[in-house]
């Protein structure tokens, strides 16, 4: 999305909030966009409200998030509304709306496009809900907290794996499959491998596409990419989710590409496997679960009174074949 689009979406957000929100604590609401209804009772004993908005169901990362979400809710005793985002920004903004409609304490927000939820977050300090955003950053708006990686960590992560990996052949040209432009994931995780790429000139981006992090996306974009460059040119593939790398893989290998080392990022079962089998290079673990349960826990410390940290970082860890078996899949 272009600067005078974000720009011309917000105002148009800003005006749906001013004129759809009103009091925050309306007793019943509409039935929801999707066919979600609002119709459900409060547990006893918290009467707290949590909502949530993820970008997609339709990605496992975020099915398991929306699991880790609901599982620690249930575990401490709070009502939990998660949304699906659709993997669109108006959508997503829309979700927020309802949720703030149905009269919700506290929202869990992992916006697409950090610029373009910016009035989601807004309309939530206008009715007094406080944010937690998770996984993925948003760029105004007060916020309690981010609940997540640090992307630009796993991004210099990748980029000192693949450093290492090309050192013998001094370099080469690689291939960088990117995910939803304007994601704070996206942004992040390229600043990360560029800021490695930096001291290695030597290592030459040949083709930068963005997928949506999408599977069939990253599939299509690959199976042009391979008519586009002669075999044995370029000596590397690295991705910013597994759901890249893996088709990535398998057509780059179908092209007969054995000798192009492929970094991807998640450490989900796929990426997981294909590394066991020495195809692909590595990954950089995080766990979604992990993700939204500190999310929840750090919902429910602020609207009991606790003190929250301004970022709660979930781990990263390298995966190559060496410590592969020391870890579980994240999903």
């Amino acid at each position: 999305m272009n600067q005078p689009s974000r720009v011309f979406l917000a105002i148009s957000f800003a005006c749906l909030f001013t004129c759809g929100c009103g009091d925050s604590k309306k007793p019943e609401a509409p039935p929801a966009p999707g066919g979600v209804t609002d119709a459900r009772p409060v547990p006893s004993g918290k009467g707290k409200r949590i909502g949530a908005v993820l970008p997609m169901f339709s990605h496992p990362f975020f099915v398991a998030q929306k699991q880790g979400l609901e599982d620690k809710a249930k575990e401490l005793g709070y009502e939990i509304d998660v949304r699906d985002g659709q993997d669109d920004d108006l959508k997503q903004i829309t979700q927020v709306e309802a949720l703030l409609n149905r009269g919700i304490d506290m929202l869990i927000l992992c916006p697409r496009d950090e610029d373009a939820l910016v009035p989601a977050v807004e309309a939530a300090n206008r009715a007094n809900v406080p944010v937690v955003t998770l996984n993925r950053r948003v760029n105004g708006g007060k916020v309690v907290t981010y609940v997540g990686a640090d992307d630009a960590e796993g991004g210099r992560q990748q980029g000192e794996t693949l450093a290492a990996a090309l050192k013998s052949t001094n370099g080469g040209l690689i291939i960088y499959l990117q995910g939803t432009q304007g994601s704070s994931p996206q942004r992040k995780r390229n600043d990360g491998l560029q800021s490695v790429l930096k001291q290695h000139p030597e290592i030459v981006i040949a083709d930068d596409r963005f997928t949506n992090f999408s599977e069939d996306k990253a599939k299509s974009i690959m199976t042009d990419l391979v008519r586009r460059h002669t075999r044995g040119t370029i000596r590397a593939i690295v991705t910013q989710a597994d759901e890249l790398a893996v088709p990535a893989l398998e057509v780059a290998r179908g092209e007969g590409w054995t000798d192009t080392f492929v970094i991807g990022f998640n450490g989900n079962k796929a990426a997981f496997e294909e590394i066991r089998l020495g195809h692909m290079l590595a990954t950089i673990l995080q766990d979604p679960v992990k993700q939204g349960a500190a999310a929840v826990s750090a919902a429910v410390d602020h609207l009991n009174g606790k003190a929250v940290p301004s970022d709660v970082i979930t781990e990263l860890v390298l995966i190559t074949k060496a410590n592969l078996d020391k870890h579980a899949p994240a999903y």
